[in-house]
């Protein structure tokens, strides 16, 4: 079993990005799990979920904040994705779970942990299912025009999401909300 936390864009912007995702049929990222930005990877996440009570209160103790998609940007030339505009909020809360969860360093610097993080909601990308960086290219420009604006949005709560076996999905476990 695995886990690893998301946040999740409202609705609206969530079901624009998933068909937009899908209008490429050789993208498999929207059969993967839903649009969402990473906000803590599967490390320090165990099966026996002794991390799940301190994770509530740590997350139940974190005031909202807002996030902003604004613009385009990639990993080399394999993934493509939505880049948030700096958010103190954001990377607080991801530097308080990682202190929390406390994965090794090995783990960190394998997942972009604690200093080396660099959220984003991913599009598309060339190393699941067939997509070519042809594909990407051309999927960046549409990106360009469809996601020229997107509204700010408040960040209320995180999900956290677990899949079975090594190739099954990712499916919602639980929504925690934050600081009220």
């Amino acid at each position: 079993m695995k886990f690893f936390i998301g946040i999740v864009p409202p609705l609206a912007i969530k079901e624009k990005i998933f068909e937009f995702q899908k209008s490429f049929p050789s993208n498999k990222v929207p059969y993967f799990n839903e649009p969402h930005i990473t906000l803590k990877v599967p490390s320090g996440l165990s099966e026996d979920k002794a991390w799940l009570a301190p994770l509530m209160t740590l997350v139940g103790g974190h005031a909202p904040f807002e996030i902003k998609l604004d613009g385009l940007d990639g990993f080399e030339n394999k993934v493509l994705f939505l880049k948030p505009v700096f958010s103190e909020g954001l990377m607080s809360l991801h530097n308080k779970l990682v202190a929390l969860l406390n994965p090794n360093m090995e783990a960190r610097e394998k997942f972009f942990e604690g200093s080396l993080f660099h959220p984003h909601l991913t599009l598309g990308e060339t190393t699941w299912g067939e997509m070519t960086t042809e594909e990407l290219e051309e999927m960046r420009k549409k990106a360009e025009t469809e996601f020229y604006t997107i509204p700010p949005f408040l960040v209320t709560f995180v999900r956290l999401y677990q899949k079975d076996t090594d190739d099954g999905f990712y499916q919602k476990l639980l929504d925690i909300p934050l600081k009220i």
